[in-house]
């Protein structure tokens, strides 16, 4: 995924444009994508970017998730 793609995914995400993700918005996200049943799974993977334990993912912890 190029950095212009993964931004565009971001500010999807980012439903409340605040320039973070947060769990919330992961898992919206994840069920709008049809995830529901992995839905714990799937945040709990994501999350586990987030390299300075603040509980949100920064542009940089979510790009280097999707590369």
């Amino acid at each position: 995924m190029t950095e212009a793609e993964a931004r565009e995914l971001f500010a999807r995400i980012d439903s409340d444009s605040d320039g973070q993700i947060n769990i919330v918005e992961l898992a919206n996200h994840f069920k709008s994508e049809g995830h529901a049943g992995q839905l714990k799974d799937k945040v709990k993977e994501a999350m586990a970017a987030d390299a300075n334990r603040d509980r949100v993912l920064d542009f940089d912890e979510f790009h280097a998730l999707v590369k």
